[in-house]
This record gives C-alpha cells, sequence and structure tokens, in this order.
C-alpha cells in the first residue's frame, strides 16, 4: 500500500517534508521530533510507506522504542530533566511548550493492548498492520516488494501465529497495480486498488469473506469516479467517496456504480458514517471545522456543535477534536464534556482512532543550553495517545537518544486502531567535512570556498519485529 493518496496523518509536518532527508527504509509514518541541534535543522521527516512516500505511507510503522530499556517510570512531560551530562537548561525555553500532563508508558497503562508481532511472514514478505479484527487479532497485509501488498493474514496476539486469510491479486493485463486501502466489515473485507505511477484514471474494488477464501473483483470505475478516497463494505454493497465529495456504491455481485443522492459534499468516514471535510486530501482547508454526521443507513444527520474559536475540529459517532488557539480540545459531538489538552497540539490522526482516541507527536524538547541548542530527554515517548473517556494519556514511540524516531498507524481506509513501531530501528545523525563548493548553491550567490560541515541522518537495524498497540484490546469503560 502506497501513500500516494494516504490519509495525510501528519498535517503538521507536512510543510517539513521537502525540507526532509528520503525516507530511509520500509516505515510508514516516521516522524522525526529533532531539531537538529549542530545544524539548526528543523526537520520532520515523515517517512510512512503507504501513500506518499515522503511519502510514507498513511501510516505504516516506524521505529520506535520509547522508554529506556530499564524503564517502567513513566515521563512527566511538564518536568522532563534534561540529561546531567549537558550544560543546564534554561527553563524559560522550556515554559510553556511542554504538556502538563503525565505520560505512562503504554505498556503500563492498556498492557493488553500492547504485543509484538514479526515484522516478516516465513517467507520474507514484509509485514504491514492495517487494523485490529478483535482484542487478540490484527489484520496485515504481507508484501513481496515496497509497498506491494499480496495477501491479507491474521496474526493471533495470543497464540502469537499467523494465518492467511487471502491472497491479493491484480486484475489481468494491468500493468503497475497496487492496493490501496482496505476496509473491515462485519462479514467481507474489502480493499480497492488503482494505477497511480501513469494518468489513468481507473480503480477497482475488491472482496472476500472475513472468514478468509478466495477474493473476487466486484467491479471497475474509471473518470471522477475513480477519484477514490475512502471506501465502506456492507453485505451487500461496497461504498466509497471521492475526493471532491459525493458517495458512490456498487453491489458486491457485480454492476454499475450508483451515486448515494443527498451525499454531495460528503466524505466516507467509516461505515455508515459520513462527515462534511474531505480526509487530508492536498487543498483542503485544515482549519475548517466539521459541522455534521451523516449516517448512510438511516438518513440521521447528527450537528457538530464547534466552540467559538476552534478550528480543524474533526468528530467520530461520540468525540470530536480540534484546536482552540495554542491547546487542543476534546468534546462530545453536542458540545459537552468539552475540555482542553495542555500542551498537546500537534495531533497526528484528525480524525479519532478506533473512533474514540486521539494521537498527538510529542516534543522531548526540554530547554537549551548555554550554547542556545535544544536540550532532549531521550526517554520522552515520540507522540501520546489520549483517551476522551478516562482522560488517560499513553506514551507510544521509541525516541533515539539524538532526538530522533518514528512511529506509524494501520493503513486501513477507515481510521485505524493499530499504532506500531520497530524498538531496534533507530536513526542515526553522520556528519562529515567537505569543501563548499561540493555543497549545492544556487548560481546567482557568489561561489564559496572553504570548507563546512554536512550531516545526513539514515536509519538503521530493526527489521525483526514490530511493536503494536490495539486499540481494540483497551476495555470501553476503561
Amino acid at each position: 500500500m502506497r501513500d500516494r493518496n494516504e490519509e495525510d496523518l501528519v498535517r503538521a509536518l507536512r510543510g517539513a517534508a521537502d525540507d526532509a532527508p528520503e525516507p530511509v527504509g520500509d516505515l510508514p509514518t516516521a516522524i522525526t521530533e529533532r531539531r537538529r541541534r549542530r545544524s539548526h535543522r528543523r526537520a520532520r521527516s515523515v517517512l510512512a510507506a503507504a501513500a506518499v512516500l515522503v511519502v510514507i505511507g498513511g501510516g505504516t510503522a516506524v521505529a520506535r522504542d520509547v522508554f529506556p530499556s530499564g524503564g517502567g517510570e513513566g515521563v512527566s512531560i511538564t518536568g522532563a530533566a534534561a540529561d546531567p551530562s549537558s550544560p543546564v537548561a534554561d527553563p524559560s525555553e522550556a515554559a510553556g511548550k511542554t504538556p502538563e500532563v503525565s505520560v505512562d508508558p503504554v505498556a503500563e497503562v492498556w498492557p493488553k493492548a500492547v504485543s509484538t508481532i514479526p515484522a516478516k511472514a516465513a517467507d520474507g514478505w514484509k509485514y504491514r498492520p492495517i487494523t485490529g479484527l478483535s482484542a487478540t487479532e490484527l489484520l496485515l497485509t504481507a508484501e513481496s516488494s515496497f509497498e506491494k501488498a499480496g495477501r491479507l493474514e491474521v496474526y493471533d496476539t495470543a497464540a502469537r501465529k499467523s494465518t492467511v486469510l487471502a491472497e491479493m491479486p491484480g486484475p489481468p493485463g494491468v500493468k503497475g497495480y497496487f492496493v490501496q486501502g482496505v476496509e473491515v466489515g462485519a462479514d467481507s473485507i474489502a480493499w480497492w486498488g488503482e494505477t497511480p505511477n501513469n494518468r489513468d484514471e481507473w480503480a477497482d474494488f475488491w472482496v472476500v469473506p472475513r472468514t478468509g477464501g478466495t477474493a473476487r473483483q466486484v467491479g471497475e470505475v474509471t473518470g471522477a469516479q475513480a477519484h477514490v478516497e475512502r471506501i465502506g463494505v456492507t453485505a451487500d454493497f461496497v461504498f466509497w467517496s471521492v475526493r471532491a465529495g459525493g458517495v458512490y456504491r456498487m453491489p458486491l455481485t457485480g454492476g454499475s456504480p450508483e451515486y448515494i443522492t443527498g451525499t454531495d459534499g460528503l466524505h466516507l468516514l467509516s461505515w455508515p458514517w459520513a462527515f462534511d471535510v474531505a480526509n487530508g486530501r492536498e487543498g483542503e482547508d485544515w482549519d475548517r471545522n466539521q459541522t455534521k454526521l451523516f449516517n448512510l443507513e438511516t438518513g440521521q444527520t447528527t450537528v457538530v456543535n464547534a466552540p467559538d474559536g476552534a478550528r480543524g475540529l474533526r468528530c467520530g459517532p461520540a468525540w470530536c477534536f480540534g484546536a482552540s488557539g495554542d491547546e487542543s480540545i476534546v468534546q462530545r459531538t453536542d458540545g459537552s464534556d468539552r475540555r482542553t489538552l495542555p500542551g498537546l497540539s500537534n495531533m497526528m490522526e484528525h480524525t479519532p482512532l478506533a473512533g474514540r482516541f486521539a494521537f498527538f507527536s510529542l516534543s522531548g524538547v526540554t530547554g537549551r543550553d548555554a550554547a542556545g541548542e535544544e536540550i532532549e530527554d531521550a526517554h520522552a515517548p515520540l507522540a501520546v495517545v489520549y483517551d476522551p473517556v478516562t482522560g488517560r494519556t499513553a506514551g507510544v514511540g521509541k525516541r533515539n537518544p539524538s532526538g530522533g524516531g518514528g512511529i506509524g498507524t494501520g493503513t486501513s481506509s477507515s481510521p485505524t486502531s493499530i499504532i506500531y513501531w520497530d524498538e531496534d530501528r533507530r536513526q542515526v545523525e553522520e556528519c562529515k567535512v567537505e569543501d563548499v563548493s561540493s555543497v549545492p548553491a544556487s548560481p546567482r550567490d557568489p561561489a564559496p570556498t572553504g570548507k563546512t560541515r554536512v550531516c545526513s541522518t539514515t536509519e538503521k537495524g530493526g527489521g525483526k519485529e514490530l511493536t503494536v498497540v490495539n486499540l481494540l484490546a483497551v476495555p470501553p469503560t476503561e
């Protein structure tokens, strides 16, 4: 699965992607929360492998281990201590920049939700998490090559074994075909595919019983109908919304696509819900608030009550997350139970994960040293998951001692229940001194002379196991 049409889960990092190094390895949403101390580059690289690559895929895993190997004590973000070997931090630099919340390791907050799985199948194909099927079952794709999904598998975290659910063939005679978003329904699992490297306006849909079997092509679409952004599946139909807005359906038995009257400007969220903001596509006004949820089964509309000053409000069936000023806010769709989340403002997913949880990246900066360089807590998590039901905040992802790291989310069409990372993968900064003449410069500038220090970041290690957090394993009342 590629990230070319990914669910842009990192709006805050998009602006930095152009400055980030080429993605290394096969990690879906890698973020570097490090502002390079020596080069002063504030690049946050997003390495995903599902859609854009660096684009990186709309949510595939990336390396992270977050807490020290002996850990267990959790991290108080407000009072994170700097490395004692570093110069004393200037408290004024950290003031107002760190969350006034206590972040404990996710393995302590929700121990039943955390597991490790192999990074590869027995035949060497790489696994990419999609979403949870239950508290102990993970849906995965196995890739024969980068982003080339070839089959669906289910990994049982209790039994610690995988089962092949179905092969994912491409349509005969179609070159450059890539599987895109996979969606889990009550009875079936569906996905769509396209040929992203040519200019064809074409897409197709496939379905397989949830219990497994032989996948079959439901049908093909062309033109504007092929601008698929998300899909849904029921016992009788595959549904999809297009980037310009509007929802279509096609019988699972095959047939012509049908436009659903009354869905102008709507976009699928997770069946049967649609909303009135695009799913993170280019050109969408990120500050625009969602105003409603529409139930495609019942025709019922739920009005979202956004507070004055809110921006970027996005809602699932129950909970909404957005921003107000420099802080994030959480509320129910009717505006009740509203609260602020101090210090948590950089959302990595704008719609709630698993319909309930918020996902934020997290800076580990605790201040600056005497030379003005940022000091980071290497034990701080890369990101946090916030549960509005209990108010608990769990740290996820592994931060390298140098401050970098990566983390990703599952690649399901609907908002996923999975967050994952490779705890053994690390980002390493390597520097060397070169003649400035070897460094690209504008032809309008005078020819440079002398020496300069050039640094680059590469990813090393990993590739054996993925740490997976399955939010379906968090009890609904916990």
